[in-house]
């Protein structure tokens, strides 16, 4: 069912990729990924990321003493999948659980600050999506190690995103009518 509704929407994973901001896929893998399917099982640090996800909401939730609910939020063609969301405050979470310190996406986060910009953009859809102001980044590694930035709803990218989204959308849509025609 989860597989089925990400199929109808634009997800906040994908707004990375479909803005050029993804150096690890192209907007053509995405449309291919979206009409067979993906091959892609896991691996360990997606493995890594299941298993310390609720550790890390559960720190975060107490630390703020808010009870942060994993949620799904769609408007318009988007579609957020929130790590936690608190509906009294209006913010949510992102959560992200390197493997690795060490490896080269994360680089510039851990000596500049700057979020990874695929994720950056997957939060901002987040906002857009559940209609908040403000995200939490948490980067969480343990209770004694972690590292936490606020993110801000930025209009002109949302801007941005909507006309990309849409044309992104036509693109696919487009692919999905021509499978259904005859060889």
């Amino acid at each position: 069912a989860w597989f089925q509704h990400r199929k109808n929407f634009v997800n906040a994973s994908e707004i990375g990729t479909i803005l050029g901001l993804n150096p690890y896929e192209t907007k053509e893998e995405l449309i291919k990924k979206k009409l067979f399917g993906s091959s892609f099982v896991s691996n360990e640090a997606v493995e890594h990321g299941k298993k310390m996800e609720p550790q890390a909401n559960l720190f975060f939730s107490v630390k703020t003493k808010r009870n942060y609910e994993p949620s799904v939020f769609t408007k318009d063609i988007f579609s957020a999948s929130l790590d936690g969301y608190h509906e009294e405050s209006k913010t949510m979470l992102e959560i992200k659980c390197p493997l690795d310190k060490n490896s080269v996406s994360w680089k510039d986060f851990f000596q500049k600050n700057i979020i990874p910009p695929y994720y950056w953009a997957q939060i901002q859809c987040g906002l857009f999506c559940s209609e908040t102001k403000k995200a939490y980044f948490l980067v969480y590694f343990s209770p004694e190690e972690h590292f936490l930035q606020e993110v801000f709803l930025q209009p002109s990218f949302i801007e941005e995103m909507l006309i990309k989204g849409r044309e992104y959308k036509k693109l696919l849509n487009y692919y999905q009518i021509k499978m259904k025609e005859e060889k």
